[in-house]
């Protein structure tokens, strides 16, 4: 158990380092058009939901490059939703910093994250004590 968290760890560093220099290289802009300006901001969403496969083979790697990467973007609640949690899903889930575990899969999954089921997710905290 401790060489996952280890290589949980060391994963997530990695997306994360790569994922500030996306967010670096990303600005806003503003240009001056005939008439006025044109431009974009960069701005992240408030919350954001992230699936992780639970199939016989968990992807604690869709948790990961999708919770890490919302984070480092600035989203303020990341939710994870997966079927069957497992430790290891859970691991990665607690190392990419989400708030909340969403114990269901598949299109209603999506379709809960969607319609925000965040009021009935786990907070991670609890599902580390189940």
């Amino acid at each position: 158990m401790q060489a996952e968290q280890k290589l949980l760890h060391r994963v997530a560093d990695r997306i994360r380092a790569f994922a500030m220099a996306q967010r670096a290289s990303i600005s806003d802009v503003c240009v001056k058009v005939p008439g006025g300006t044109a431009g974009h901001t960069v701005s992240p969403c408030r919350t954001a939901g992230c699936y992780a496969p639970g199939g016989r083979y968990p992807l604690p790697s869709s948790v990961l490059m999708t919770a890490v990467t919302a984070r480092v973007a600035g989203v303020t609640q990341v939710i994870v939703a997966s079927p069957r949690p497992v430790p290891i899903t859970i691991g990665a889930a607690f190392v990419a910093g989400a708030d909340h575990l969403l114990a269901v899969g598949g299109a209603q999954a999506i379709a809960a994250l969607a319609y925000g089921a965040c009021a009935v997710a786990f907070s991670l905290h609890e599902a580390l004590r189940l």
